[in-house]
Formats: structure tokens, C-alpha cells, sequence
């Protein structure tokens, strides 16, 4: 474990001139079915200018001064519900770890949004968690938006949820960021009943300073 888990309110300084920058943007539908919804091109290519702004001002939560280098994948990404009812499995987040990264994280961009549809930390019952292929099967199908059966969808869906328990839970938030390391399991509470927008971002390194856990071992 290398970075606490940070949570920041308002932390752009004008939200409403990001949400409408994210808002012209195009998205795409992945391929893979290993995320829910649509993201833009990662955000080192859609604009620059933006990307650095906002790597800066996260590597400055944690250091006096930026590294000398650091590395993060960024898309602006919009879920739109998949069922009427929120609460449907099919609706609910699955609940993972950002594996291969320093950490992962959001910035909520959703005006007036509902109540539990942000994150939530969770921790293994039996001291491991393990997903057959076929229960993975069934939620990338699901995310690439293929025709899946209810019952085999809820089933793969609790056999997932089943080997966990909630440790913490944190509000959707208009300008909120949080951030989580990346040996945490967390998952999105529901998607809610109307499009959800978010910047999310993955720290795939940075060089010149240690990571803030480290440092204060040492």
C-alpha cells in the first residue's frame, strides 16, 4: 500500500466549466466490456493543457512539489443507467481492485446527484476473493451492452458481492474527489437513474519522491 485513501470536496475551482468541457467531448463504447458506460479518449490526447493542470494538482495533495516525473491514465467517463430500476444488480457497480497502478480514483461531475450512487471500500470476508471466468464473462457481456439473462446475470452478480463486506461508504458529491490505493476493493453503490458523469484516472507511477505511506515509515 502506497497511497491513503483521500477524499477532497470542491476541489476544481470552477466544476461547471470542466463539466462542460467533458460534455463536448465524444465517447466511446469499449470493447472489452472491463468498464460500465462510455469514456473519451484518454486525456493526455483530448487536451493537454487540461491533463497537466490536473496531474499537477493531484501529485500536489500529497508533495510540496510536483515529481519529476508521473504517469496517469485519465478519461472523463458517462454511465447511463442500464435498467429503470436503480437498484437492480444489473445497476450496481462490481466490485474490484485497480490492479498494475500506484492508485485509482474519480472526480464526481454529476450536478444534483442521487443519493448512493458514489463509491463504497470494501474488505474480503475469508481473507481472498477469487472470480470465475464465467462470472467475469457475464459482466463484460453486460457492459458491452450483449443480451444477458437476468438470473444469470444476478447470479454471477452475488457470487462476486457475496465475498465481501462494506467498510466504508462515500457520498456522489458534486466536485468531490477521491482517490484509492490501489490494494483496496471498491465498487460503485448503483449507477443511479440518469447519466453519471465522472473524471476517473489510474497513477501508473512517478519518480522523485517517495509515495506519501512510505515516507512516513521512514
Amino acid at each position: 500500500m502506497t497511497y491513503p485513501i483521500t477524499i477532497v470536496d470542491d476541489f476544481f475551482e470552477d466544476p461547471d466549466g470542466i463539466v462542460e468541457m467533458a460534455e463536448s467531448m465524444k465517447y466511446y463504447t469499449p470493447n472489452t466490456g472491463n468498464w460500465p458506460g462510455t469514456r473519451t479518449k484518454n486525456l493526455h490526447i483530448e487536451d493537454k493543457r487540461f491533463f497537466n493542470y490536473f496531474g499537477q494538482k493531484l501529485h500536489l495533495l500529497f508533495y510540496e512539489s510536483v515529481p519529476e516525473y508521473w504517469n496517469l491514465q485519465c478519461h472523463f467517463q458517462l454511465i447511463d443507467p442500464f435498467c429503470e430500476d436503480k437498484y437492480s444488480k444489473k445497476n450496481r457497480g462490481w466490485i474490484h481492485k485497480d490492479i498494475d497502478t500506484w492508485f485509482g480514483g474519480i472526480v464526481y461531475l454529476q450536478k444534483d446527484p442521487e443519493p448512493d450512487t458514489g463509491t463504497s471500500a470494501y474488505r474480503v470476508k475469508r481473507g481472498f476473493s477469487h472470480q470465475f471466468a464465467d462470472e467475469i464473462d457475464v459482466k463484460e457481456k453486460q457492459y458491452r451492452s450483449e443480451n444477458v439473462d437476468d438470473a444469470e446475470y444476478e447470479k454471477a452478480y452475488d457470487a462476486m458481492r457475496n465475498q465481501f463486506e462494506e467498510t466504508v461508504s462515500i457520498a456522489n458529491v458534486y466536485n468531490r474527489f477521491v482517490l484509492f490505493n490501489n490494494v483496496t476493493h471498491h465498487g460503485v453503490q448503483t449507477f443511479g437513474s440518469k447519466p453519471r458523469l465522472t473524471l476517473n484516472f489510474f497513477g501508473m507511477g512517478q519518480t522523485g519522491k517517495l509515495p506519501p505511506l512510505l515516507r512516513s515509515n521512514k
